[in-house]
């Protein structure tokens, strides 16, 4: 759920979550949700949050060396973000690491946050906004913090996302969405209380999960 929520900074609880996995963990997936209404809210000008859960296996258990990293890590990400819950425990013999926090929405295409949910007026699809989760300005700066710890960590901008839509609108179109057991090309249709799709893939890595929803009606 997209809460109001006002900070001076905001930080993205995924950069922590690419990093893990990059050092020693593979990410299986991101869920975000996301609420109409409160996108409306913040295309009135209010500062409002998407929050979301990460969770990342690794299919051992990692050695002295590398839990010591998994900690170097999450210190430089503590210094980049806010987030509301992080654990590790060891499952199946191998280690899972659960991450939960929020992203800022920002009405713009670009931000000064590390990530951040753009929210602006569609160029292709009139009378829509677009929706997306951006790598912004900090990005860099974080990835570069991460490699003084360890140069072998090269985060990815994005990971297979799981983006659950509430509220009401006329009309909501996601890209090469998958739902439930089925997939399409281009998913339109009417959101009248929730919508779950997932978008993972080499387009999504350069352009980051997202949709297009009506928010006037």
């Amino acid at each position: 759920m997209l809460a109001m929520i006002h900070r001076s900074t905001r930080r993205i609880l995924m950069l922590s979550a690419v990093a893990i996995a990059l050092a020693g963990c593979r990410a299986d997936e991101v869920e975000l949700t996301v609420n109409s209404t409160q996108l409306r809210s913040a295309l009135a000008g209010n500062e409002v949050v998407a929050e979301f859960q990460a969770v990342f296996t690794h299919d051992r258990p990692l050695n002295t060396r590398q839990s010591a990293q998994v900690d170097d890590v999450w210190s430089v990400l503590d210094e980049y973000m806010d987030i509301s819950d992080f654990s590790r425990e060891n499952v199946d013999g191998g280690l899972k690491v659960t991450i939960e926090g929020e992203i800022p929405v920002r009405t713009s295409r670009t931000a000064r946050d590390a990530y951040y949910l753009s929210l602006t007026e569609s160029r292709t699809f009139n009378g829509l906004h677009r929706v997306n989760l951006q790598a912004g300005e900090q990005f860099e700066a974080m990835r570069q913090a991460l490699a003084a710890v360890n140069f072998e960590l090269d985060m990815a901008k994005h990971h297979p996302t799981v983006m659950t839509v509430t509220g009401r609108s006329s009309r909501l179109i996601a890209p090469s969405a998958a739902m439930a057991d089925e997939a399409h090309l281009v998913y339109e249709g009417r959101l009248d209380g929730s919508v779950s799709f997932r978008q993972a893939g080499e387009g999504f890595d350069q352009t980051g999960p997202g949709f297009f929803i009506r928010l006037d009606g």
